[in-house]
């Protein structure tokens, strides 16, 4: 884990006790880690979007799974010389999600795209590893004020990279 990620749950969960391995920047270094639009990590604010009830009561997104395609296409655009398949992991907490960003991703890059990034929740996805990860959290609207069990946890001294 490159040591710009893992600053954020030592410093909101572990005190600032979570260390890296020795060069963790350059064993994890890519070459998106660079540009504005990625680095290591960044939150996107799609304020746009509004989360909706599904038939089986699970939270979906749709303006966020229009942003996640738009994101993942910029980066095998605009980094066309590295392979992201089975690289890309798109993850949410909500299951009526995953079937949204799966629908989102097949419509635009045809059906073989299921088998070359993995789609899955975050319960799913626990003990994977991939280069790039695209979280979509779902919630948002104007009276959100916090994302779950991060509500009151993130400090000023995190300084986390928005846009």
């Amino acid at each position: 884990m490159h040591p710009d990620i893992s600053r954020l749950p030592s410093a909101v969960f572990y005190s600032g006790k979570l260390l890296d391995g020795p060069n963790m920047d350059v064993k994890t270094k890519q070459p998106w880690h660079l540009h504005d639009k990625f680095g290591p990590y960044k939150f996107f604010n799609v304020s746009k979007g509004q989360e909706q009830t599904n038939n089986s009561h699970s939270l979906v997104n749709k303006v966020e799974c229009q942003v996640a395609v738009a994101l993942f296409n910029r980066l095998r655009l605009d980094f066309s010389a590295f392979d992201f398949d089975f690289k890309v992991g798109v993850i949410s907490m909500y299951r009526a999600q995953i079937g949204e960003l799966r629908r989102a991703f097949v419509q635009r890059f045809g059906q073989d795209i299921v088998g070359r990034v993995d789609f899955n929740t975050v319960d799913g996805f626990q003990g994977q590893e991939k280069d790039v990860i695209i979280l979509s959290c779902v919630r948002a609207g104007p009276g959100l004020q916090s994302v779950g069990f991060l509500a009151g946890k993130l400090t000023e001294s995190l300084e986390p990279k928005c846009i």
